[in-house]
């Protein structure tokens, strides 16, 4: 009897945690996107400062369409996704982060590079999701690096966190 009835408890348990979980998709990666949610499209990040390396936009875009790629199971499509990332570019400075004094001269012995992006976020299958934000992070570099001779892995790692918040604001719901 106990056996019979521990048998139905078991069922019943595994029963109700099927039904509350089939109406999300959760993942290692922290995202959680209705079934429906199938698709994402990705719009080029305009460079709307006219700073930075003149690849600047393809290596920023082309970035963040890998990191969903990687860690969704979304579809990019060119237009038209269930959600939907468009932006620019905002912000490209390089600015002192640490003056020190040498002689009767004050230098940067760190710069500070920060990159920014505005995005707008559409999800047309939940609206009350869309947002726009503009997200920013900063790297600080040795006096003697020349930011207009990065490589494009340096300005990769650079936008990697950039990518990260902007995945965690979208589909993980951070």
């Amino acid at each position: 009897m106990t056996l019979k009835i521990n048998t139905r408890l078991f069922s019943y348990s595994l029963l109700l945690l099927l039904l509350v979980c089939g109406s999300c998709i959760y993942s290692f990666t922290g995202t959680t996107l209705s079934p429906d949610i199938r698709t994402i499209s990705i719009q080029n990040l305009e460079n709307s400062t006219g700073e930075g390396p003149s690849n600047l936009t393809q290596v920023v875009t082309d970035n963040m369409k890998d990191y969903y790629r990687r860690n969704t199971n979304l579809a990019i499509v060119q237009s038209e996704g269930d959600l939907q990332l468009a932006g620019q570019i905002v912000s490209f400075t390089y600015s002192p982060a640490a003056i020190q004094r040498e002689g009767q001269q004050d230098i940067a012995s760190l710069n500070r590079l920060t990159l920014g992006v505005q995005i707008r976020f559409a999800n047309v299958k939940q609206p009350e999701k869309d947002f726009e934000r503009t997200f920013t992070i900063a790297q600080d570099f040795p006096q003697n690096v020349d930011v207009t001779q990065l490589s494009t892995a340096q300005i990769e790692q650079l936008s990697e966190q950039l990518v990260v918040d902007v995945f965690n604001k979208t589909v993980a719901d951070w």
